[in-house]
């Protein structure tokens, strides 16, 4: 039944993709979309008066250390600066007894941050020294302006990645992404594959999907993926910060898996930390890199048509988890 309600969603999805670009408002649409993400920054509320949306750094802050008052282990944060005055927010898992083991990194996946992690970390950090970063353009760290071209931006990414690599003084490690995260770490090691250990990708875009179950994704209403097809033009934190105070109801109504997955939370503790990571003031990202079909490559045939002679080399680093 879950596949079937899948189907249809995808099929809603093609047919309003093709209705626009039959009537020629396809690329209108998307710019409609980048422009009313780019507008919705409250400034034309008027200083003197509440933001529309309830969040501030301050509340993302305490939102991420509710998320981490879980994790038994020792670890610092810091912000790690790299180029344009840039700044990438860091947990660092390091004790004495794993500090001569190769580092595991891990990407957090799309709107989301380091306290996602909050399960894993202790886990993890028994084995190797662990860093988790927020995003370039996410969680507490930087939100610069973003190149209009999803290349480049890309590229902004991975360079980030690799500026920040430096900095705290990697020379090689493991990286661990999920889902945005896994398409950056493949992407990172494409271009820097002597820094890379191994790779393990969990969900990963850029990906051919294995055949779903039939439970999977069955605890979300079907209206919701299709007004999700129907909203693909348009970033998908846009319409978070145009409900202004529902937004934390809102989330809570869309994501019920949350309490689930993190079932060590009673409270709405993670829900309110990924409204609180979406909802601060945002920076021109390029729509299509994260909303539409047109711009997910299969990394997999990018990086053996660039680098034939190396593709057993990724081959062999890759692990890739698509439940």
């Amino acid at each position: 039944m879950a596949e079937q309600q899948d189907q249809a969603v995808l099929a809603n999805r093609g047919l309003v993709q093709r209705t626009l670009a039959v009537l020629g408002v396809e690329g209108v649409f998307s710019s409609v979309g980048g422009y009313l993400d780019t507008t919705l920054r409250w400034c034309w509320i008027p200083n003197w008066l509440p933001s529309w949306c309830p969040t501030s750094q301050s509340q993302l802050r305490t939102a991420e250390d509710r998320m981490l008052r879980s994790v038994q282990s020792t670890y610092s944060k810091q912000y790690i600066s790299i180029s344009n005055g840039n700044q990438l927010w860091t947990l660092t898992f390091n004790s004495d007894r794993v500090k001569d083991k190769t580092p595991l990194v891990l990407i957090h996946g799309f709107g989301s941050g380091v306290g996602i992690w909050a399960q894993n970390l202790d886990v993890l950090a028994r084995r190797r020294p662990v860093y988790a970063l927020d995003l370039l353009g996410f969680g507490q760290s930087s939100r610069p302006v973003f190149p209009t071209d999803p290349r480049e931006a890309e590229d902004r990414f991975v360079e980030a990645i690799e500026q920040w690599r430096a900095k705290v003084g990697v020379e090689t490690m493991i990286l661990l992404g999920h889902n945005l995260g896994g398409y950056l770490a493949v992407s990172y090691c494409i271009k820097y594959p002597d820094r890379i250990k191994h790779v393990v990708v969990v969900e990963p875009w850029g990906f051919p999907e294995r055949a779903r179950h039939a439970h999977t994704d069955s605890s979300i209403p079907v209206w919701i993926k299709a007004l999700g097809a129907m909203l693909s033009p348009f970033n998908p934190l846009a319409g978070l910060r145009l409900v202004g105070p529902l937004g934390p109801t809102l989330v809570q109504i869309l994501r019920p898996d949350l309490k689930r997955k993190f079932s060590m939370f009673s409270d709405n503790t993670v829900s309110d930390y990924i409204y609180h990571l979406n909802v601060q003031t945002p920076r021109s990202l390029p729509v299509s890199l994260f909303c539409s079909d047109s711009y997910q490559p299969d990394l997999c045939s990018a990086f053996l048509t660039a680098h034939p002679a190396s593709f057993p080399l990724l081959k062999e680093k890759l692990e890739i988890n698509l439940a």
